[in-house]
């Protein structure tokens, strides 16, 4: 929804619209200012309360890109109760979250070797280290990621392993790390920048930026530490919230209260 449709949505409700939407769709919560996401939740009971039926929703669901918004869209056209809604709306969430730690840990491990100009193979080691059984085979990960290195000449393959997102499949995110630990070792952290158009990640990108100003691994690693803390609290809230205008659409909720429910989150 642009900002345009959203004065409009103010001007006819009579009710403050939460400020800072991006155009175009809600892509993930990392990265997503709760502002936005609770915009796209009174977006989405506005359009219901036109249209006096859910049947755009499944149409909304498929198109959704952000995994837990996904989830609360299809549970949105199910025959659940709320109390069977939040407790699997629980479940994606707890592991949503376990997701998104593993792999900021991850990223910190790939940080903390560039910054110690550490041995990739190392650094492959202590990041398969994570996992009970590995979802890589090392041989593999460093002849892809050689050949990637050799072929970065090529716009296609440096879009594909100079990516960095924390909403990758794990094993693409453990070859590109390996990407970018491979090229410390071999050149100067400072042309790093070359690459910023391809991380999508605050977190890596912080950490990267960090390195490339001559801090030490101790202040980095304290960085992460605080870093991470502050992600996973962040979006935890907007889950939350997300979940609590969810059941508020359920119900039937005025858009006077969703606001309301959106206020009690915000700082």
């Amino acid at each position: 929804m642009t900002r345009g449709a959203m004065h409009k949505l103010q001007s006819e409700q009579q009710v403050p619209v939460p400020q800072g939407l991006q155009d175009g769709p809600l892509v993930d919560l990392v990265h997503t200012p709760l502002e936005a996401v609770a915009t796209y939740w009174l977006s989405l009971k506005r359009t219901l309360d036109q249209r006096k039926n859910g049947a755009f929703l499944a149409e909304e669901a498929k198109h959704a890109r952000e995994s837990f918004i996904k989830h609360l869209l299809n549970l949105l056209q199910s025959a659940f109760s709320p109390e069977d809604c939040r407790r699997l709306a629980a479940v994606k969430q707890r592991n949503l979250l376990r997701d998104l730690h593993r792999k900021l840990d991850l990223l910190a491990i790939c940080l903390l070797g560039i910054a110690d100009n550490e041995n990739p193979q190392k650094v492959l080691i202590r990041i398969i280290s994570k996992f009970s059984i590995s979802p890589v085979f090392e041989k593999e990960v460093f002849d892809i990621a050689q050949q990637a290195l050799r072929g970065l000449d090529n716009p296609k393959t440096r879009e594909r392993f100079l990516l960095i997102d924390q909403s990758m499949k794990i094993e693409a995110l453990i070859i590109n790390m390996m990407v970018y630990s491979m090229y410390a070792r071999r050149n100067d952290v400072r042309k790093f920048d070359l690459f910023s158009e391809y991380i999508r990640s605050y977190y890596f990108s912080e950490g990267m930026a960090l390195i490339q100003d001559g801090f030490d691994h101790d202040f980095v690693k304290y960085r992460l530490i605080l870093l991470r803390k502050e992600i996973l609290a962040d979006m935890e809230n907007k889950m939350e919230m997300s979940l609590e205008m969810f059941l508020g659409i359920r119900k039937g909720t005025s858009y006077q209260d969703m606001f309301r429910i959106y206020d009690a989150f915000r700082m």
